[in-house]
């Protein structure tokens, strides 16, 4: 290994470095881009780095390395969280697993086939990258969406042309969400075909649950026979 991978390396581990730019390395070396990209390129040969995206890399020898980490640098320099099926299945609220990694963000969609997984990042408005937070597991930190703000991404873009995306879809009808917290979140939206998809497929359930104590409370109070004069 030569002397320029060797200090390569160390600088990755002197900063912990897990996902880096070519630039990253130019700036924390001091070597010219073009040595950078040469010495970059002979430590991806020998599988020790892996470039994810044109001038982005993983640092192969971090620890813990999760998928969801690739996203944020990925959609770089835009904001992006991972959201929809991903989020839904990690919370246990849909069954299915998927084989992708689905994310949002404020960049134009993209799809992605790295060492890490596949990718799908679909575009929302900037205004509507909230409800997310950020989740640690081991050493991996990234950014992830609360599972009601997932849901209504979906929703979302379902209802936009083109996006690709259908309805959230359960075996059982039940969604396992925080009502009042979807109903909060969809106001923010501003969006009126999100909310009445809402009330029609989801919030139903609760006017049901209402209307049944209703009828409940009515049959209590209807005096029995003996009870009549």
């Amino acid at each position: 290994m030569s002397t320029s991978a060797i200090q390569l390396l160390g600088i990755l581990r002197k900063h912990s470095l897990r996902f880096f730019t070519t630039a990253d390395v130019v700036i924390l070396s001091g070597m010219k881009p073009s040595a950078a990209t040469h010495t970059l390129s002979r430590l991806a040969s020998q599988n020790l780095i892996t470039r994810i995206k044109r001038g982005i890399w993983v640092n192969q020898l971090a620890d813990n390395l999760h998928p969801y980490e690739a996203v944020a640098p990925l959609a770089s320099p835009w904001p992006a969280y991972v959201s929809l099926y991903s989020t839904l299945a990690d919370a246990g609220i849909i069954e299915e697993i998927p084989h992708i990694i689905y994310a949002v963000s404020s960049n134009r969609p993209g799809q992605y086939h790295t060492s890490l997984g596949h990718f799908h990042i679909h575009h929302l408005p900037e205004h509507l990258l909230w409800g997310y937070t950020i989740k640690q597991v081991g050493h991996a930190r990234y950014p992830i969406a609360e599972p009601e703000k997932a849901f209504l991404d979906l929703v979302y873009l379902a209802l936009v042309p083109r996006s690709g995306l259908g309805f959230p879809n359960k075996r059982q009808k039940k969604w396992n969400l925080k009502k009042d917290k979807l109903k909060k979140y969809a106001a923010r939206f501003k969006f009126p075909p999100l909310v009445d998809y809402l009330k029609r497929n989801v919030l139903i359930e609760d006017s049901i649950k209402n209307m049944r104590g209703s009828l409940k409370g009515i049959r209590t109070n209807v005096p029995r026979d003996k009870d009549r004069v």
